[in-house]
C-alpha cells in the first residue's frame, strides 16, 4: 500500500496538538465512477455505492483485496431496474451490520420508488427488501447517509433534501422501522437541520451552483452527516455548511408517539465541527469527521473539536466513513468538482480514492 504522513510539523502551524503523525494508507484508487459512501464488513469486506451524480453503471461495488471491483451484491441488483428483473436506482447511504448484511438505502428514481436493500453478504442472498412510501418525501428529497439502530431495529435516514439547487430547502429525518416497513418524516426544516448561510470554499474555490441565467449560487446544503453511539442512546447528526454536531435520544426519535415539538425538544448541542459531508462515531466514543475547508478529517467530542489528519490530495472532499478492522476507512471524490457544486465544470482530477487510517 501506498503510505503518506501527515507530519506532527504541518499539524502544530496550523495549531493543532497532536501526540503523533497520523499515517493515511492509500487502499485503492479509483479511474472511473466517484464513490460515495462505504461499509466495512466484520468479515473484511469493502463496499462501496457509486455517486448517483455520475450516472454510475453499478451503483454499488465491492472493492476485493488486488484492487478490482466488482458489482454488488449481484450484477443484476447492481445494473439498475431498468435492466434484468431487480435493480438499486440511486444509492449513497451504505452500511452494515455484525452478521454481515449489508444495508443499501436507494432514493430511486422517476420510474423506480425509493427503496431499502438488506443483503446477507455471508449467504449471499436477499436479507430483507422495503419498499419506502412516497408520502415521506417531498419533490426534491436527496436520501442521504443514514444510521442504523440496532437495538431497536430502525434506520434514521437523513433526507437533504437538494438544499438550494432545486427547490427550497426542506431537510429532515425519515425513520424507518425495519420490522414492519412503516416510515415517517419527521423534524422537517427543524433550525438545527437547515444550512446556515456560511459559502463553503475549499482550495480558494467557493461552492456554487449554476443557475439557469448563467450566474453563480452558493450552494448551501442541510442536514447529512448522522451517525450513532455503540449503545444506540444518542443519534448524532449535523449539516454539510455548518460548524456544530447535534445530537437527540434515539428512543424518542424512534417512538411515533412522542409529539413532534417534544422530540424537538430533546435535540442539544453536542460538538463543533467544520463544514463537512459524512461522519461515524467509533467505539471509542470520538466522532470522526470531515473538515471539507481544510482537505482534512476531525475529532468531535464533549470536550470539542481537533483535527486529526490533513492531505490536500487524500482527503480532498472526504464523503463516506467507515470502521473495520481497528482502521477509519474514508472516500475521496473531490465532489466540490463535479458540475452541480462548481458552476457547471467538471474539473475534478482522477483517481479517486479509498483511503484508511489506524485508529489509537
Amino acid at each position: 500500500m501506498n503510505r503518506l504522513k501527515t507530519g506532527i510539523a504541518l499539524m502544530a502551524a496550523m495549531g493543532v496538538h497532536a501526540t503523533q503523525a497520523s499515517e493515511l494508507e492509500v487502499v485503492a484508487e479509483l479511474n472511473g465512477t466517484r464513490p460515495g459512501n462505504l461499509t466495512v464488513t466484520e468479515q473484511g469486506r469493502v463496499i462501496m455505492s457509486m455517486h448517483p451524480l455520475e450516472n454510475p453503471k453499478y451503483r454499488v461495488m465491492e472493492l476485493l483485496d488486488d484492487g478490482t471491483t466488482r458489482a454488488f451484491p449481484t450484477e443484476d441488483w447492481a445494473d439498475g431496474p431498468e435492466l434484468g428483473e431487480v435493480g438499486l436506482s440511486s444509492v449513497i447511504g451504505i452500511d452494515s451490520t455484525k452478521d454481515g448484511t449489508v444495508w443499501m438505502l436507494d432514493m430511486g428514481s422517476a420510474s423506480a420508488p425509493a427503496q431499502i436493500v438488506a443483503w446477507d453478504s455471508v449467504n449471499h442472498e436477499l436479507a430483507q427488501r422495503i419498499t419506502l412510501s412516497p408520502s415521506v418525501m417531498v419533490e426534491n428529497s436527496f436520501f442521504q447517509d443514514f444510521a442504523l439502530d440496532t437495538q431497536r431495529n430502525r434506520m434514521y435516514i437523513a433526507d437533504t433534501t437538494l438544499g438550494n439547487i432545486v427547490g427550497e430547502a426542506a431537510p429532515a429525518f425519515v425513520v424507518v422501522d425495519l420490522n414492519t416497513g412503516q416510515a415517517r418524516r419527521v423534524l422537517e426544516s427543524h433550525k438545527a437541520l437547515m444550512a446556515p448561510l456560511h459559502q463553503v470554499s475549499i482550495d480558494g474555490s467557493p461552492l456554487a451552483t449554476k443557475r439557469q441565467d448563467g450566474q453563480a449560487q452558493p450552494v448551501y446544503l442541510g442536514l447529512n452527516p448522522i451517525t450513532i453511539d455503540a449503545n444506540n442512546e444518542w443519534v448524532y447528526f449535523g449539516t454539510v455548511n455548518g460548524s456544530a454536531i447535534y445530537r437527540l435520544p434515539a428512543a424518542a426519535l424512534a417512538d411515533p408517539k412522542v409529539a413532534p415539538d417534544q422530540l424537538a425538544q430533546t435535540i442539544e448541542f453536542y460538538s463543533e465541527k467544520r463544514p463537512s459531508d459524512g461522519m461515524v462515531m467509533a467505539e471509542n466514543g470520538r466522532i470522526y469527521v470531515g473538515d471539507l475547508e481544510k482537505n482534512a478529517i476531525g475529532v468531535a467530542d464533549e470536550s470539542g473539536y481537533r483535527l486529526l489528519a490533513q492531505d490536500d490530495q487524500l482527503l480532498n472532499w472526504v464523503d463516506g466513513f467507515a470502521l473495520g478492522k481497528g482502521y477509519l476507512y474514508l472516500t475521496q471524490n473531490a465532489l466540490h468538482l463535479h458540475p452541480v457544486m462548481n458552476e457547471g465544470e467538471e474539473e475534478a482530477t482522477k483517481p479517486y480514492r479509498i483511503v484508511r487510517l489506524k485508529l489509537e
